[in-house]
């Protein structure tokens, strides 16, 4: 019989609250961006979008505002995921 993985909310939000991960998740944040905007078709302008509420922090990378094409931008992004991993 498997065992069922219960997650521990209250320790994950505590995480997820500390001055370190905030700045983690921002420093991947933007190291997507920049990789992004540098192997972008159309020049790459890519907005970062970080929120850092009470309960959480978020990172997100925004399309490409140098294109109306959606594909180019979804393109760059994606070849762009890596950068994350080489930030500490």
């Amino acid at each position: 019989m498997a065992t069922r993985f219960v997650p521990n909310r209250q320790n994950i939000a505590t995480f997820l609250r500390t001055p370190q991960t905030r700045a983690m998740i921002e420093r991947k944040t933007r190291a997507v961006a920049e990789a992004a905007a540098r192997v972008s078709e159309a020049g790459g302008h890519f907005r970062v979008d970080v929120e850092t509420g009470e309960h959480r922090a978020r990172g997100a990378v925004i399309g490409d505002y140098s294109t109306n094409d959606p594909e180019v931008s979804r393109r760059a992004l994606l070849r762009a995921l890596d950068a994350a991993r080489a930030v500490e």
